[in-house]
């Protein structure tokens, strides 16, 4: 670790070491407390996310007492988690975010300069390895980074889980060990046990070293393609034009999706850079999506949810037009003949002797519509993505049924089991209006 600090040119300072009580923060804390005769202000964090019940209090009086023992300063500090976030970002996801927020307040509260984490040769080998599993592209093949820009550094890098746990039995330590490590539930978890069968920390690490080594050029290349293809704003980035190099267009993908949705996992910047032709409206993340408009790709936030429309539901018959309060709309149908449909007007056919009674109201959750000119039904939601409704939009819609069937998607299409024909059958016209509005061609079925 002394070769660290001489290589990163880090002069004495404040350091606050994050300790969990396992053998990587362990040996850690331990080779800290040795510097502190080199003029390094030690101090200690230990954040307590109370998710394994004893076993995670057992762990925090065991780092109060080694901090004790080596007359280190402790900070206790608890990283209880958010279920919100947990079910949005997963539990690993969520325990590093608070872990990391935790402890950079305690740097600035402490005034210290870095915060120190036990990361070590193995757990560089399998962020490699889980970043070419997850599609993450040349940018995350460097792993984890010794020194952050936030000021956390990791000073055991180059030092191996053997080496670590050899340098704690010659010292009789029994460090604390986390059962979730051991759950293949969890990537990392098989990504470790894989890494280790195949002998393969030594090489993964290599790559690591390697692609940071060489990022500045290819940083360089991406930043002159950016000026030249890609307009950028808070929300949104727009590709007007795209490098000839393959590499190159996924790596610029892969920039602004990082960008824009900093913690995505799972997808494939290159896959979709040499897709572009075929892109009308995809998904990238959970948070972010692809959209195809006049021959420039737009990548961007989801437009949030507008609050949820409170459902709605009315009766509609010729003579009793439908007032939507939540929508200040009035829905209205009218007996009519075959003829060009004009303005807002859908027209539609019914079975013979049918009652021309309805219903109007907003989507349902099992909803199907039967799109014009398709072979068969489809889910209403999958024909509102392909139209294009944007989705702070689709629960808005109000839906004429008839005889439990869907007859009209309002201001978007009529069901091709409706759609007029030649056949017997009364013909009707639907049409939506701002309430209060008036039309004389009709006034004597709208009162």
């Amino acid at each position: 670790m002394r070769r660290f600090f001489a290589g990163a040119g880090i002069e004495p300072c404040r350091i606050l070491a994050a300790v969990s009580g396992g053998a990587d923060s362990t040996a850690l804390l331990l080779v800290f407390s040795a510097l502190r005769l080199q003029r390094f202000a030690v101090e200690a964090a230990h954040v307590n996310h109370h998710l394994r019940g004893e076993e995670s209090e057992g762990d925090e009086k065991f780092v109060r007492d080694f901090c004790r023992e080596l007359e280190i300063p402790l900070h206790v500090i608890d990283g209880t988690l958010d279920r919100e976030c947990v079910r949005a970002r997963g539990i690993e996801a969520a325990a590093r975010a608070v872990r990391y927020e935790r402890l950079s307040q305690i740097r600035v509260q402490r005034d210290a300069r870095f915060v120190a984490t036990a990361h070590q040769k193995n757990d560089q080998a399998e962020t490699v390895l889980m970043r070419i599993l997850t599609g993450s592209g040349i940018a995350g093949l460097r792993g984890i980074h010794p020194m952050r820009e936030d000021g956390f550094i990791r000073p055991l890098l180059e030092v191996s889980r053997d080496e670590i746990e050899a340098y704690l039995r010659e010292r009789n330590i029994t460090p604390r060990h986390d059962r979730s490590n051991d759950d293949p539930r969890f990537l990392r978890n098989r990504v470790r046990a894989v890494v280790r069968e195949l002998g393969a920390i030594e090489n993964l690490a290599s790559v690591a070293a390697q692609a940071r080594e060489q990022w500045p050029i290819l940083e360089r290349a991406i930043d002159e393609a950016e000026r030249a293809h890609v307009e950028v704003t808070d929300e949104e980035s727009r590709f007007h034009s795209w490098p000839e190099k393959s590499w190159l267009r996924g790596a610029l993908m892969q920039r602004h999706i990082r960008r824009l949705d900093p913690h995505a996992r799972d997808f494939d910047a290159r896959r979709l850079a040499n897709e572009l032709e075929a892109i009308k409206r995809t998904s990238v993340t959970k948070h972010l999506e692809l959209v195809n408009r006049d021959s420039t790709l737009i990548l961007r936030r989801r437009r949030a949810e507008s609050p949820s429309l409170q459902s709605f539901e009315y009766e509609l018959t010729p003579e009793h037009p439908a007032c939507i309060e939540a929508l200040a709309k009035t829905v209205r149908v009218a007996r009519t003949h075959r003829r060009p449909t004009t303005g807002n007007r859908q027209q539609f056919q019914l079975p013979p002797e049918h009652e021309p009674t309805f219903t109007i109201r907003n989507r349902r959750k099992a909803d199907r519509f039967h799109p014009l000119n398709a072979r068969s039904p489809k889910k209403l939601k999958d024909f509102l993505i392909d139209r294009k409704i944007p989705v702070e939009v689709r629960d808005r819609l109000p839906l004429l049924i008839w005889n439990g069937e869907i007859v009209w998607v309002a201001g978007v299409e009529i069901s091709e089991k409706f759609k007029v024909t030649d056949s017997a059958g009364g013909i009707y016209e639907v049409w939506m209006e701002d309430s209060g509005a008036t039309d004389d061609h009709h006034s004597g079925l709208q009162r």
